[in-house]
């Protein structure tokens, strides 16, 4: 899988798992009760991995929008000019 897909799926499982588990809180009363640290980390783990393939992706991203614009050949030639 590539970045863009993981960052996808991370996103939408962690968006899911904030509402099962707001559902959840309430409509029951001791949730989550001993299973509190299990329930952080679990969105400490989905949190640090959907920020971490929003950034590789956006770097993906950020490559063909520099071609794209010309930046590497304008950059060849601003170099050259300054060579002269």
């Amino acid at each position: 899988m590539d970045n863009g897909t993981l960052f996808y799926v991370l996103g939408s499982a962690l968006a899911v798992s904030a509402v099962l588990f707001s559902i959840a809180a309430l409509r029951i009363e001791k949730f989550p009760g001993r299973a509190a640290p299990v329930v952080v980390l679990w969105f400490v783990l989905l949190i640090g991995s959907t920020t971490t393939f929003a950034v590789l992706h956006s770097k993906d991203e950020e490559e063909p929008h520099e071609q794209a614009a010309g930046l590497p050949h304008a950059t060849q030639e601003a170099e050259e000019a300054e060579a002269q």
